[in-house]
């Protein structure tokens, strides 16, 4: 049985699904990061810059993690303290990673397009002993990167994280009425800025696991519109873990076809029609998102 197609899809979705989990977080505290995409591309590249320096994949992966808070910090002190607009500040944020990613491999490694180190360690493959000789069954649980089960537990992670603690009641109250939290105690805006800082987390550990694990090399503007899809997904999975699991499975699908179907020898389809799936699929979601939200209204009235 080709069990490809599943393969597949795991890689793509799991830098989706742990990015689409901090811009849950995020926006369920009141403070929607939109700039994801250039969190993610940041700690790609110093994530594969530290790992080839150290010759460690888990410092590389801490590294890329701890860049990304520390833009999501950065991007608080602006929104949260000086007010600037969090939509501003995320474009900005999308835009220096951009360009500040570039900058530093011009002027690190003296090249312009891509940092391709050789040796460089990635981010190890979990094979389950036993599991892994049986077929099928082996192809399908074994044999996987350690981020894709990162990406999983992160989902049961982020249930609990929200649903069952007191942080958790916390985040809600502050990302759905501020003014009555603080006047019940709630440090409002210490909880915004540990909730930019949760997005910038799971920010970071996707753009490791794109430059360290599905890769192991970084390439200008790599994310190629995954921190947009990400955030397409917050929306489509309703604002929930379990929701935003099966929406990055559903556009890690069409992320996994369109790579499939563009290694197809002599397809008649053209590649550049091949590689709009991922993005109508987006535009789909969101209609689906707009027309179900606008039921929703009717009903209520």
């Amino acid at each position: 049985m080709d069990l490809t197609l599943i393969v597949v899809l795991l890689r793509f979705m799991t830098p989706i699904l742990l990015t689409a989990l901090g811009g849950l977080i995020s926006d369920i505290g009141g403070v929607i990061n939109i700039g994801l995409e250039g969190l993610m591309l940041l700690s790609a590249f110093t994530s594969i810059a530290v790992a080839s320096g150290t010759d460690s994949w888990l410092l590389g992966v801490l590294a890329g993690v701890a860049a990304s808070v520390l833009i999501c910090y950065g991007m608080g002190f602006f929104a949260i303290r000086l007010k600037v607009d969090i939509i501003i500040a995320g474009f900005a944020v999308n835009i220096f990673g951009s360009g500040f990613t570039i900058f530093l491999m011009s002027k690190i490694y003296g090249l312009t397009g891509n940092y391709n180190p050789t040796g460089a360690p990635k981010i190890p493959l979990v094979d389950i002993p036993f599991v892994q000789d049986v077929p099928v069954l082996g192809k399908l649980l074994s044999g996987h990167s350690l981020m894709e089960w990162i990406a999983f537990l992160s989902v049961v992670f982020c249930i609990v994280l929200i649903y069952r603690t007191p942080y958790g009641v916390h985040l809600r109250a502050v990302g759905e009425a501020p003014q009555a939290a603080r006047s019940l105690g709630i440090p409002v805006e210490r909880v915004q800025y540990s909730a930019l800082a949760w997005s910038g987390v799971f920010a970071g550990l996707a753009g490791a696991f794109l430059s360290n694990g599905l890769t192991n090399m970084f390439v200008k503007d790599m994310t190629a519109g995954t921190g947009f899809l990400a955030l397409a997904v917050v929306l489509l999975g309703n604002r929930n873990p379990a929701g935003i699991l099966i929406g990055s499975l559903i556009f890690g699908l069409a992320s996994a076809l369109t790579t499939i179907v563009q290694t197809i020898p002599g397809s008649p389809v053209p590649s550049q029609f091949i590689q709009m799936i991922p993005y109508v699929v987006t535009i789909a979601a969101l209609v689906f998102f707009a027309l179900r939200k606008k039921r929703r209204l009717e009903i209520a009235a």
